[in-house]
């Protein structure tokens, strides 16, 4: 992914960048969202554990990435988009 985004900040051209950003946005952001929820859940000092705590873990990169996917990648549709600026005008 650093490679991807690098070769994207290396285009010449503005249109090209915001164009590259906007196609792999989507999936970046579900990446990332997965990951960081994975990363807290194992990376978390042992001392720091609890039971709570783990499960509150496991649901979010279990249940909350898959739930997230479908709005995340259908924010890419302009149809939505602006459906969604005529609901919410002051975002």
């Amino acid at each position: 992914y650093g490679c991807i985004i690098a070769s994207i900040l290396h285009m010449r051209s503005a249109e090209g960048k915001r164009k590259a950003f906007s196609t792999c946005s989507s999936h970046l952001i579900v990446v990332s969202v997965y990951y960081s929820s994975v990363f807290c859940a194992y990376v978390s000092p042992a001392s720091s554990y609890s039971p709570e705590r783990s499960k509150f873990t496991s649901v979010l990169y279990s249940v909350l990435s898959p739930t997230l996917n479908p709005l995340i990648y259908t924010l890419r549709n302009k149809d939505v988009k602006l459906a969604l600026r005529r609901l919410l005008p002051s975002f």
